[in-house]
């Protein structure tokens, strides 16, 4: 008996705490399209984010139909508040064969109705909330989906669109090296073997050079397919100085947002409908009223009376002592999980925010330390090899580090932009290095 109790405390203590905490969990995925705008980017021109933002609001089915998810669980919580219908029925007795007619009948009309007590319209109604609350907090989560994707697939073409005007820089260094030996071997200053060697670079920059140029149109194509644009000739258009240190000012309050994570919140969604459906079996273990009032016509006498009726079921079982006994389990079973995704979602929080600071402190060092460095040396070695003081292979060894280091401080931006948006996907805040952040 005592172990009963204790079961009892601590389901009523997980069903109580988990309510009263769901009751105040701030909700931060709201979406961030503006929807209320009507005038469109014109695609030939050159597109910022808020620009693709404004088209994806514009055109995407997603969002128009995320309106009607909406409006279906509003049409639930309608159909929840409705009353049971009455019922009609007639009873005819006394009928015999040997009597011509109905001349000995009675004929009872009768009109009854089902009165829900115990509050089982009311918890319809709460399981019909909870379910909204559910689809909103669902709707919230896919615009700000499309919102990351649109982000995603933004930054990078504009990530392949830098890697082809890298390839055109390398392309342009190649030939330029080119020309130089073919002009030194004129001049008998410089080998065969240095002109095969450079012009072999030559051969794989150009071949680099039409691998960005397909990567682009692909990026191109795939970020015009979110508003169903006919057209992949789109350029986009970013910051050249993102403002890296605004958003790690703001990442350092991102350790105060777990409870407003995706995965908590989707769980809190979650116990909300099964408190309310608690609610709702305990209400449908009692009985319900039936009233019924009507008229008897007795032909034998020509007499008319009026009928009145109650009835209620016995509540002799519990028929939803089941659904009572498993609802509460997994209310059980849920506070654990809720315990469990705090401390991943804290994790890959705090696992974010140090791989982010890690990668822009890489892009920092290599904007303004190691990517001067390399093209200062690769012009001293320039000098040098053109006044034949040092071999080729010395300056082919210079002119692809500084290559290296274009690229890689290329892919560390995108990096970054991708780091952010999985920061953005845990915590529903909009993180923005293409501009100031408010």
């Amino acid at each position: 008996m005592k172990g009963k109790m204790y079961i009892l405390f601590f389901s009523l203590l997980i069903i109580t705490g988990v309510s009263a905490f769901s009751a105040t969990i701030p909700e931060v995925w709201e979406s961030p399209f503006d929807t209320t705008v009507t005038d469109e980017k014109r695609l030939d021109s050159v597109l910022t984010l808020d620009d693709a933002l404004q088209l994806v609001a514009a055109e995407n089915p997603t969002l128009r139909a995320l309106v009607f998810q909406k409006q279906a669980a509003l049409g639930q919580l309608e159909q929840a508040g409705l009353w049971p219908n009455p019922e009609f029925s007639t009873e005819i007795e006394e009928v015999g064969w040997d009597a011509p007619g109905l001349k000995e009948s009675e004929i009872t009309v009768t009109l009854s109705q089902e009165l829900e007590l115990f509050g089982k319209r009311s918890a319809r109604k709460q399981v019909a909330r909870a379910e909204i609350d559910a689809t909103s907090l669902r709707t919230k989560l896919s615009a700000f989906d499309l919102y990351l994707e649109t982000k995603r697939r933004f930054y990078f073409l504009a990530y392949t669109q830098k890697q082809l005007d890298l390839s055109l820089t390398s392309v342009e260094l190649a030939k330029s090296i080119v020309e130089n030996i073919t002009y030194r071997i004129g001049k008998g200053a410089a080998l065969e073997s240095e002109l095969l060697l450079a012009k072999l670079e030559a051969q794989q920059t150009q071949l680099q050079l039409e691998e960005s140029r397909q990567e682009v149109a692909a990026a191109q194509v795939s970020l015009a397919a979110l508003w169903r644009g006919t057209t992949s000739d789109i350029t986009v258009s970013i910051n050249s100085e993102p403002q890296l240190s605004s958003v790690l000012d703001k990442i350092a309050s991102l350790s105060t947002k777990v409870d407003s994570t995706r995965n908590v919140l989707q769980l809190y969604r979650q116990s909300e409908i099964l408190r309310a459906e608690h609610s709702l079996a305990a209400a449908q273990a009692r009985p319900s009223l039936i009233v019924s009032g009507g008229y008897k016509r007795i032909e034998a006498n020509n007499s008319n009376s009026f009928v009145l009726g109650v009835s209620l079921p016995l509540p002799f079982f519990n028929r939803n002592q089941g659904s009572i006994q498993s609802i509460k389990a997994r209310l059980r079973s849920l506070d654990y999980e809720l315990q469990r995704s705090r401390l991943e979602s804290d994790a890959r929080i705090q696992e974010g925010i140090i791989n982010l600071r890690r990668s822009i402190q890489r892009h920092t060092t290599l904007d303004s330390l190691l990517l001067p460095t390399a093209t200062e040396a690769y012009h001293t070695l320039q000098s040098a090899y053109k006044t034949g003081r040092i071999p080729y292979t010395q300056l082919l060894e210079a002119e692809r580090t500084l290559n290296r280091l274009r690229f890689e401080h290329n892919d560390m931006l995108l990096e970054i932009h991708y780091q952010i948006i999985d920061l953005e996907s845990i915590t529903g805040l909009t993180l923005r290095i293409d501009k100031e952040i408010e």
